[in-house]
């Protein structure tokens, strides 16, 4: 079963009307063939060699100019998630831009560039001017993918197999979890992460896998997440506000702690086992902005709690030796949390989940309802937090629990969490060392 109710901006193209085109350096390049039919919305993105006069070529055919990435599969249903020819973009103009800006990029040349930091391929996405615009992430140069750019992690996965990634995690579904981070920020109405597609790209700026001393160049499928500018690492910003202690007011001490406890909620309900000063973002000018993104939400829905898989690697929050997630919750927050989770959120928030991780059936039934049991045993915990005003820090001495549905089919109608969720408590019988 699949629907168009994921997180998802796909596009595919018409496997039937492509041919093989041989250019310089014996590079196999595949190119649409004129169709005078009028078939499904599709969208071809092809990149050409460098020494090509043409470098990249976009072909699009689409029945109106909105269908800019649209899902060419016959059982789909209207999401605001997917933007298709069927309805116009719901509240992604922002990022149907950038995209726009990245095809005509791509039409005249201007390629990705790989980011040299990290442990994947990922890559700036830039426009005419040559400014970045998103990051790219392709789902096979994840860490742990066999096209990885990055030799560390080739070196880990030959020689330290043992401890190769992490067995909490669904292996090489970075690219879906970043999307799914978005998903809960978007319906926690949180703003903290950049708006995250997943969308499909062709560049010669990704790697490929060599046949006979040639590659093909083909769209490759991963996320692609808008590119926030002006912002900084918040180890920086930190070490900043530790030298200078008036560099910080009053009132963005308050705004600092509201869009920081934003963070704790995002983390703990999708149980990020990667968050560090590195990948959470301040933009801070003294006295006007003070602004927070969560970057880098790729190793998170673990399908069992990280404690009670391994012995010692248990992926502990960092974020709980900060003064802001040892203060009472912001009250406005706390409200606003309240107000909005209840069953019922509980039930759609996994609902769109599911759809997304079950994209393409990359993933099995049973994984995908082990990530949903973890992500209700979160927001349940963090409700009970909320609702005693206990501090964000306690949220990390509550045993970690699995939650299930009572009901299949239907959908909540009352706040009784009992009445249609199930507890299960975790044990560690099962636990590896690694």
């Amino acid at each position: 079963f699949y629907s168009d109710r994921m997180a998802n901006v796909c596009v595919e193209e018409d496997l039937d009307s492509v041919q093989p085109i041989l250019y310089r350096d014996d590079v196999c390049v595949e190119t649409p063939k004129p169709s005078t039919e009028r078939s499904l919305t599709f969208m071809t993105v092809k990149s050409i060699q460098h020494t090509s006069p043409l470098k990249s070529l976009v072909n699009t055919t689409t029945q109106e100019d909105r269908s800019f990435a649209s899902v060419s599969t016959d059982n789909l249903k209207s999401c605001d998630y997917v933007m298709s020819e069927s309805k116009p973009f719901h509240g992604d103009e922002e990022f149907k831009q950038a995209f726009l800006k990245a095809q005509e990029a791509l039409k005249k040349g201007i390629h990705p560039v790989l980011i040299p930091v990290g442990s994947s391929g990922s890559y700036f996405v830039r426009d005419e001017n040559l400014e970045n615009i998103a990051v790219f992430k392709p789902s096979d140069e994840e860490p742990f993918a066999a096209l990885n750019p990055k030799w560390p992690k080739f070196f880990q996965r030959i020689l330290c197999f043992c401890c190769f990634g992490r067995a909490c995690l669904i292996p090489n579904n970075g690219y879906l979890s970043e999307t799914g981070a978005s998903i809960v920020d978007d319906l926690l109405q949180l703003h903290i992460v950049p708006k995250t597609r997943v969308v499909r790209m062709a560049s010669p700026s990704f790697f490929y896998s060599r046949c006979c001393g040639r590659y093909e160049i083909k769209p490759k499928e991963g996320s692609f997440q808008l590119f926030v500018k002006g912002y900084e690492s918040a180890q920086t910003v930190f070490s900043r506000w530790d030298y200078d202690k008036t560099l910080l007011s009053d009132a963005e001490e308050e705004r600092f702690k509201y869009l920081f406890q934003k963070m704790i909620v995002l983390d703990y309900i999708i149980r990020n086992t990667d968050r560090h000063m590195d990948n959470l973002l301040i933009r801070h000018i003294p006295g006007k902005v003070i602004e927070l993104a969560a970057i880098d939400n790729g190793l998170a829905f673990p399908v069992k709690h990280p404690e009670f898989v391994s012995r010692f690697r248990t992926f502990p929050f960092r974020w709980t030796e900060y003064r802001w997630a040892q203060q009472p919750w912001d009250p406005a927050l706390r409200e606003h949390l309240l107000a909005l989770i209840n069953p019922a959120f509980l039930h759609d928030l996994c609902h769109e989940l599911k759809i997304l991780f079950r994209y393409k059936h990359i993933n099995s039934r049973y994984l995908v309802f082990s990530q949903m049991r973890v992500v209700r045993g979160q927001v349940w915990n963090l409700y009970d937090c909320l609702a005693k005003n206990e501090t964000p820090d306690s949220l990390i001495m509550k045993e970690p629990i699995l939650v299930t549905r009572r009901y299949r089919r239907n959908r909540p109608n009352t706040d009784n969490w009992a009445q249609w969720f199930r507890v299960r408590h975790c044990n560690n019988y099962s636990r590896a060392c690694c």
